[in-house]
């Protein structure tokens, strides 16, 4: 047999196999098979307050990198401020040797903070950047910690010191500005 004809052969016996598994997959409960009625765990139609802005289709992506010592905050605040960044987004990476995040408790209405003093990487930083009622830029950042024990802390990052490097990617959108008062 020529190469050809044993390639063929192999993709059909994955293909085939894939099928299988896929099948059996399904019918052993794990995962119901696509139906009409439930394609899909939630329904339009939820979600009355949806608002949804056309940013426009041209953006801009930059790399900022952070050094021992910054903070990750006031980093971003000043990119931002520099590049008259007016409504953009940001996704980034790192380690952190201090750190401050908070979350709301709505229960007692008031913020609660987690005081992070120790060497953890951060495995999630997300975020978004805007202008507030008075034309300055403002940051609205939620991260993940990842502690030497393998346990996380995670929140809205008030502080963070950078211990080793943060990468963060930001991507502006030159569509409606945003009015982001966090």
């Amino acid at each position: 047999m020529n190469f050809r004809v044993k390639t063929t052969q192999a993709l059909s016996l994955l293909l085939g196999g894939g099928l299988a598994f896929t099948a059996a997959y399904r019918l052993s409960g794990q995962q119901p098979a696509a139906t009409p009625d439930n394609s899909r765990s939630a329904k339009p139609g939820t979600a009355p307050g949806l608002v949804v802005t056309d940013l426009g289709r041209s953006s801009r992506t930059y790399r900022v990198n952070m050094v021992k010592g910054d903070e990750i905050v006031s980093g971003l605040l000043e990119f931002a401020e520099k590049n008259h960044i007016k409504n953009g987004h940001f996704t980034g990476l790192g380690a952190v040797d201090k750190g401050v995040l908070r979350w709301s408790d709505p229960v007692h209405k008031m913020p609660k903070t987690t005081v992070v003093n120790e060497e953890a990487e951060i495995v999630s930083l997300v975020g978004s950047i805007g202008m507030d009622k008075d034309g300055k830029s403002t940051v609205h950042a939620h991260t993940v910690l990842a502690l030497s024990d393998g346990t996380t802390r995670g929140g809205h990052l008030v502080e963070g010191h950078v211990s080793i490097i943060c990468e963060v990617f930001v991507t502006e959108s030159e569509g409606a500005e945003t009015s982001a008062s966090r």
